[in-house]
């Protein structure tokens, strides 16, 4: 596999992983009895988004890596639906799949 195809596969795996994390600060709020335990997996879980994304930028240039990153948004809105329920219109759907495509674009 190329360096550049393992550095975007790392975004995505960046992206992901920021956005469970978004959902784990969320949850800090809304779980009081587990504040602290959620608090401090969204904080670790934000560290290491940053280690595999400082590597992917051994592999891409900084435009293409923060565009690619723009699929954290996306990670955010999906793991709030799951893990969260939160509600979401069909113009935030359409959004998201737009960020996707102007995501493929750059990656391509």
């Amino acid at each position: 596999m190329k360096p550049e195809t393992i550095a975007v596969l790392l975004v995505i795996v960046a992206a992901c992983i920021e956005g469970f994390a978004h959902v784990c600060l969320k949850k800090s709020l809304l779980d009081r009895s587990k504040k602290g335990w959620w608090m401090a997996v969204g904080i670790l879980t934000f560290i290491i988004e940053a280690a595999i994304y400082t590597l992917a930028l051994q592999g891409l240039p900084i435009a293409a890596a923060y565009t690619l990153g723009a699929l954290a948004f996306v990670a955010t809105a999906a793991f709030s639906w799951w893990l969260l329920g939160e509600r979401m219109a069909r113009r935030q759907w359409l959004g998201l799949g737009l960020i996707m495509v102007g995501c493929t674009l750059v990656a391509l």
